[in-house]
């Protein structure tokens, strides 16, 4: 996620000098060859065309609203789990204890029974992360944005084994790495510790269906997420907004010969630096539109996960009492992963 008020140059040059000189080159073409070699039919009443670009504009804004869409549902879900979270830390440390069992339990086994519930749980979390900013098969290129995350060492987002060896024993994670999904796993390893701790009394049986619930959320919160990952922004949708661009682009120049030539012949050259501006306008929506397609995507554009990851494992681990804590992520160059 981009934190900064406004984008520097360093990062819209290398998407945006392509396609500006592209349009220059392209419209200084067009006007030479209509003064010069003489090819006036060239010249096309704009009306038409400006038609045109007024439904590419309308067809573009729904392409970036729905983008945004799936942008901010992927935040939302994000702040569904900090929440989550939270209540699953205050479940833990409230619920497990040695009410309900006549057997005495030292405080320390308590401690470190909670102390795995949470750490499981801090796993699970950087588990869906690396999960979700893996590449989906149907994303063939990389955007601009992901390019300058990847060159940045500072994103590194790690080896999931390693993240887990953070948080669980070594056994657990061999076990967890070998799985299709293991964030999925390690909710399904979660219940059944809850059971485990059922049948010795830890935790009552209305504790249980409560912390058992609250599983069932996280749940349904990797679910959304999933949704938004393994489905790509419909390509219908996607496709016929550049190829509307395109076309736009590609005529706009001819509409403008004539709307300058009205004037006269010395602003005719003013159609290179209009049209230029114009064009990469559109361009630009479009592109945006694009890059929001995928907030998983490990791009400058992404929900900043790391960082979430981090606010939830600090204050879990404070439940937990504990006080050497990591520090929070912060932004590198303005972004926040």
């Amino acid at each position: 996620m981009y934190t900064a008020k406004r984008i520097p140059f360093r990062i819209i040059a290398p998407f945006a000098w392509r396609a500006v000189l592209f349009f220059a080159v392209y419209s200084f073409i067009i006007c030479s060859l209509y003064v010069w070699a003489g090819w006036t039919f060239l010249a096309v009443p704009f009306v038409p065309i400006a038609t045109i670009g007024t439904a590419v504009a309308f067809y573009i804004g729904f392409k970036s609203n729905s983008s945004y869409e799936r942008l901010w549902e992927a935040r939302r879900i994000w702040g569904s789990l900090v929440n989550a979270s939270r209540s699953w830390g205050i479940l833990v440390m409230d619920y497990v204890s040695t009410l309900n069992t006549p057997v005495c339990y030292p405080p320390a086994e308590l401690y470190r029974i909670q102390q795995l519930l949470i750490y499981r749980h801090i796993a699970y979390l950087n588990a869906l992360r690396i999960q979700l900013r893996s590449r989906p098969i149907w994303q063939e290129d990389v955007n601009i944005g992901a390019n300058i995350v990847e060159k940045q060492q500072a994103f590194n987002q790690g080896q999931l084994d390693k993240e887990l060896s953070l948080f669980l024993h070594d056994d657990e994670v061999e076990y967890f790495v070998n799985r299709q999904n293991p964030a999925t796993q390690i909710i399904k390893c979660q219940s059944k510790q809850l059971r485990e701790l059922r049948a010795a009394g830890l935790i009552s049986e209305y504790y249980h269906t409560d912390m058992e619930r609250m599983l069932t959320e996280f749940y349904s919160q990797q679910g959304a997420c999933e949704r938004i990952k393994s489905f790509p922004f419909p390509r219908q949708y996607a496709f016929f907004s550049y190829l509307f661009v395109m076309m736009f682009v590609g005529i706009l120049p001819f509409g403008l010969l004539t709307e300058m030539s009205k004037v006269s012949p010395a602003h005719l050259w003013l159609t290179v630096p209009f049209y230029t501006v114009i064009a990469w306008v559109f361009y630009t929506m479009e592109v945006v539109g694009d890059t929001s397609e995928n907030p998983f995507e490990n791009s400058i554009n992404d929900i900043p996960m790391t960082a979430i990851c981090r606010n939830i494992e600090i204050d879990l681990r404070e439940m937990l009492g504990e006080t050497e804590l990591p520090q929070r992520v912060q932004a590198v160059d303005n972004i926040l992963m």
